[in-house]
């Protein structure tokens, strides 16, 4: 369902839908990937300072290592939550194709090579 559908039925209703007819995980999303990229940032700059403080040769390895240790967890990160999303929008154009065709008058189906008018066993 989009997320007209959502707005239109309801936060908490779409919340206690036991029929999964409705989801609310693409309002969440954001939420999520904030705490995460927020999550990770954070362990960075830790990871950051503890190794500064240090000093020597783990100092200069937590220089090198930790921006690029948090660079790849954000793109990681992020990654997983487009593939989430990704699920969930196929699902929705899923589902509005299966509304449209449902609505349409259905086809009869012709074999191939054989015109219009003409029984396929002779």
């Amino acid at each position: 369902m989009s997320t007209s559908a959502l707005e239109s039925k309801g936060f908490f209703a779409a919340l206690f839908d036991f029929g999964f007819t409705s989801f609310i995980t693409l309002k969440f999303l954001r939420v999520i990937y904030a705490l995460l990229v927020g999550t990770v940032l954070l362990i960075g700059l830790i990871c950051l300072v503890a190794g500064l403080s240090s000093g020597g040769i783990v100092a200069l390895f937590a220089l090198i290592l930790a921006p690029l240790v948090t660079l790849l967890y954000l793109i990681f990160i992020r990654i997983a939550m487009e593939v989430i999303a990704l699920f969930f929008r196929i699902g929705e154009a899923t589902n509005t194709m299966a509304a449209a065709s449902a609505s349409q008058i259905p086809l009869q189906h012709q074999p191939t090579g054989v015109p219009s008018g003409v029984s396929p066993q002779g």
